[in-house]
């Protein structure tokens, strides 16, 4: 599939697809490991996918992951629940970045600045900008806002941080909200995926072919 953004219709390419991609693999992992330890998941910061059992977030990933890095002849239509998916990966990105500054190791060079790196990379691609941070930077609202600059390059807005306003909402009253505030009817109704086990197989083949592994 293709994604439909602010910047048109597109596949993400270059060093923008390199970030998503090794986001991707990041948040999938993340996923993985509650999987595996049967811990709680772990909180993007994002309700709607929170609130999604982890092999739903796995069929999420892979779904949104899809549209993003493949070209295809069709995009999704945007629902909370997808837009919501692409905001996991930047808020993921935020905390890997957080994680990388506080706790960066001396002795391992090159994951020292990794994600710093890639956001660099995917800002400065194609495009001529100045006032950039240095890869070493350690200001956190420097880097911020290149992951917000990223980010609204994919997502419209933020209409998915209000799913639960909406769905708790008098069918009246959210009507008028919506129709106020230019929402499509169906935003908030996109049903969540329910993968059995015998689907993630396939799930998983479909993530490690996005992730290059």
């Amino acid at each position: 599939m293709t994604w439909h953004s602010q910047r048109g219709d597109r596949t993400l390419t270059g060093a923008e697809a390199v970030l998503i991609r090794e986001t991707l693999a990041y948040v999938v992992d993340m996923v993985e490991d509650d999987i595996t330890e049967s811990a709680d998941p772990w909180e993007f910061g994002v309700a709607a996918f929170d609130r999604l059992e982890p092999p739903a977030r796995l069929a999420m990933l892979a779904e949104v992951g899809w549209a993003l890095l493949r070209d295809t002849e069709s995009y999704p239509e945007l629902a909370a629940l997808n837009e919501a998916t692409v905001a996991v990966l930047f808020n993921a990105i935020e905390q890997g970045l957080e994680f990388e500054i506080d706790c960066h190791n001396e002795n391992e060079l090159e994951a020292r600045f990794s994600w710093r790196r890639l956001l660099l990379d995917a800002i400065t691609e194609g495009n001529d900008l100045s006032d950039l941070p240095s890869v070493d930077c350690r200001d956190m609202s420097e880097w911020q806002f290149i992951i917000e600059t990223l980010s609204d390059w994919i997502l419209w807005d933020h209409d998915f941080n209000s799913a639960e306003y909406f769905l708790d909402t008098p069918p009246e009253q959210a009507d008028m909200m919506r129709e106020r505030f230019g929402i499509d009817d169906d935003y908030y109704r996109a049903i969540p995926p329910d993968p059995k086990e015998c689907d993630l197989p396939a799930i998983r083949a479909t993530l490690n072919e996005l992730c290059g592994r």
